[in-house]
Parts: structure tokens; sequence; C-alpha cells
């Protein structure tokens, strides 16, 4: 393992960046019920995610790795395909959460985020076609589809945002941690900025842990990746 991640750690910091916004740095093979299943990849409750999607997200994975010059061997397409469905289920997780929360996405931001998009537009303005042809054919999935993924991730998004903005710091409380950790307030100004970024970190590493030990407790997380491996 220890010779994988060295040759491959250009690799891995792309992909850690790649999965970075649908993961929320918790989800692995420990934090679910590991079973036997022939046609899902994990499901969260009753919402089931299938392989064809999770194959999908390995191969766009893939693909970018490609055009970035890099080689796709078949342990490398192992370690994305583990890194595609704990992405995939951490944005299940959220979904769920913020529709929990009454949350919602209209339609209108939806069709505003599609006819923005450069790689629907045909000469500067958004086009039908063209969208229904990519979305078919490169993403290999229909329309509606497509719009329900989006729908899906920007109430994930949404959720996080809500998360982060219930734990931000404030100038006392980073003041009292840096006291309590360094015994003194020297040179609290000069290291202040980054010593608010890890204990911003480290309070967010532990909330999370706190929701997805709570979501797990009451909505059961189960792969079965480790089974068709």
């Amino acid at each position: 393992m220890i010779s994988f991640l060295i040759k491959h750690k250009k690799s891995i910091l792309i992909i850690t960046l790649a999965f970075f916004i649908a993961s929320i740095g918790y989800l692995g093979l420990n934090s679910f019920n590991i079973t036997t299943a022939t046609d899902q990849a994990a499901s969260v409750g009753s919402t089931v995610i299938t392989y064809h999607e999770l194959n999908r997200a390995t191969e766009a994975q893939a693909r970018m790795l490609r055009n970035n010059g890099i080689d796709v061997d078949e342990q490398m397409t192992q370690y994305l395909k583990q890194q595609a469905l704990n992405a995939l289920i951490s944005e299940e997780v959220l979904n769920q959460a913020a529709q929990e929360m009454g949350m919602a996405v209209a339609d209108y931001e939806i069709a505003s985020e599609i006819q923005s998009a450069p790689a629907f537009n045909q000469n500067g303005q958004f086009n039908k076609t063209v969208y229904e042809q990519v979305v078919r054919h490169q993403l290999g999935v229909s329309p509606y589809q497509f719009e329900e993924q989006l729908r899906k991730t920007k109430m994930a998004d949404r959720f996080r945002l809500a998360l982060y903005s219930i734990y931000k710091l404030t100038p006392e409380e980073v003041r009292v941690a840096y006291q309590t950790q360094n015994g003194n307030m020297k040179d609290f100004e000069k290291n202040k900025n980054d010593f608010e970024k890890q204990l911003f970190e480290t309070k967010m590493e532990t909330a999370q842990r706190a929701f997805l030990d709570d979501f797990n407790n009451r909505i059961e997380i189960r792969t079965f990746l480790k089974d068709q491996a």
C-alpha cells in the first residue's frame, strides 16, 4: 500500500482535490455495514447507489487523470472506485440531511445553472440540442437524470454550508484556544490566521463525525464494493 501511495502521489493529490467538494472527509469502509449484493454498489437508507452510477463517476475521474498525462492502471482504478463511492455516499447523506431540514432547490435554480454552463452553449447562447447531446452521449444519462443529480448536489452543498455556518469560530474562541494550547498569547497576531484555520478544521472534523455518527444511527448505510473487488 505504501509503495502504491508513493508511486501515485501526484495522481492522489489530483483525486483528492477532485473529490473534495463531494466528500466530507469521514466515510470509509469501516463506517458502513458491509454485506453482499449484486445489483447495487451501496445504499443510504432506501436510496440505492448503483454500479452504473459508480462506474460513471470512476470513469470521469480516470479520464481527468489521463487528460493530465497520468497512467491509470488497475490498482489506480480500484482506488478511484473507492474514492468515488465515498463521494457518492457522502453526497447522498448530505442530500437526505438537507431534506430533513426542509431545504429545497427550486426548478429555476437548476435551469439557471444549466443555461449558464459553457458546455451547453453554442455561439455564446444556451442550446437545448447541445445540452441533450452532451448529457446523453458524454455523461451517459438522460436530461432528467442529470437535472436530478444536479439538484442533489446543490442540496448537499446547501446543507454543508449550513453546517459550516453553525460551527463558525468566534474571535474569543480563537483567543482562548490559543492561550490554552500555548500557555500564553505570545506571537498571537503573527500566528492567528494559521492557527484559526487549523482550529476550524479540527472543529469541523469533530462536528462532521458527530453528525455522521448520529445519521448512521438513524439511517443504515451499506456498501457492497468489497465483495465485488
